[in-house]
């Protein structure tokens, strides 16, 4: 399986969650790394557009395809219940080690579509190491979302 993110060039490569380990993120609390990814390019850049200040329009970007073996596919696929925020089901999970990716449907386009959604990877997991950056490429937003 391959999954997409977007992010500066400086930290493309990187995906050792430690970005969300600092700040949070709707899946997880500080403290805890998590890779966000999706499973399209452009759903990757959805996300990464709303996650910017709109007064920073987004330069110097680079996208990764990411493998992850078909065999080490442990996904878990969210069923989240309403006594439970996001975040404090996404810690658990990270916590648990159970399975290396969490499938959850994105904000952005909050549909029940098969084929675009985001998977969370748990770095965490002991097969975390297996994954690898496939590709690093060059990434424009057009200059029409500035």
């Amino acid at each position: 399986m391959v999954v997409f993110r977007i992010a500066g060039k400086e930290f493309i490569r990187d995906i050792s969650g430690r970005g969300a380990e600092l700040y949070g993120g709707r899946w997880n609390e500080k403290g805890y790394p998590a890779l966000y990814t999706s499973s399209s390019l452009s759903l990757a850049a959805l996300e990464t557009l709303v996650h910017t200040d709109r007064k920073l329009f987004p330069v110097n970007m680079a996208y990764a395809k990411i493998y992850v073996p078909d065999r080490m596919l442990s996904l878990k696929v969210l069923k989240l219940n309403k006594n439970i925020s996001e975040v404090e089901y996404g810690t658990r999970w990270l916590k648990e080690k159970k399975s290396l990716m969490l499938k959850v449907q994105s904000a952005v386009l909050p549909y029940e579509y098969e084929h675009e959604f985001n998977l969370i990877i748990n770095p965490l997991h002991p097969d975390f190491h297996k994954i690898f950056v496939a590709e690093v490429h060059s990434f424009s937003f057009d200059k029409r979302f500035d």
